[in-house]
């Protein structure tokens, strides 16, 4: 699989940008919404959505999910962020992660790029801190609430595009995926 195969399948403009702009290329790109599982487990929701992709299109997919762990709720909410956010908005979440004694986290990527018989994977991670009110214009979902761990305590959404880019989870899961496609050859 090379990444000029692959169709990214995504409803969210800004993971596209993220992603053309991580992996410096154009990206066939498909909006399809698909129903998302819903567990706790990052990489068996990215695989669920994979699959189900390759079965919708019948082309190479590339998909990716993300999630935000909180360490003061156990890794709640993790892959759910999404609903999260959609019932307490960004300010609500800063409001849970002050009330369990860490406002530690983690962001994590998995990026899977498959056409149904081989596949590729990458994962990214970083730490970082949830702040204590939302902060910032730029970027999307929750970048306004996670300050990423060796940088200056700004949240992603502080950053402008090229620096949330260099630090952030996805661009740590692109590039994995990149060097596991290059080592299929």
């Amino acid at each position: 699989m090379q990444l000029a195969e692959l169709h990214f399948v995504t409803s969210n403009p800004g993971k596209l940008r993220e992603a053309e702009a991580v992996l410096g290329c154009r990206l066939n790109h498909r909006a399809l919404e698909i129903d998302e599982l819903q567990s706790l487990d990052l990489e068996h929701v990215v695989r669920h959505k994979a699959a189900e992709a390759l079965r919708r299109l019948g082309v190479a997919v590339l998909v990716e999910d993300t999630s935000l762990e909180l360490a003061g709720l156990g890794g709640f909410p993790g892959p759910l962020v999404r609903w999260l956010l959609a019932s307490v908005g960004p300010s609500g979440v800063c409001r849970m992660a002050g009330c369990f004694g860490s406002r530690a986290a983690a962001a994590r990527c998995i990026a899977l790029a498959t056409d149904g018989v081989d596949e590729a994977v990458g994962l990214g991670v970083v730490t970082g801190t949830i702040v204590e009110t939302p902060r910032g214009r730029h970027g999307f979902g929750w970048d306004s609430v996670f300050a990423p761990d060796g940088g200056d305590g700004r949240t992603y959404a502080e950053m402008d595009e090229a620096e949330k880019n260099a630090v952030s989870h996805r661009r740590r899961a692109f590039e994995a995926l990149r060097e596991a496609l290059k080592d299929r050859g």
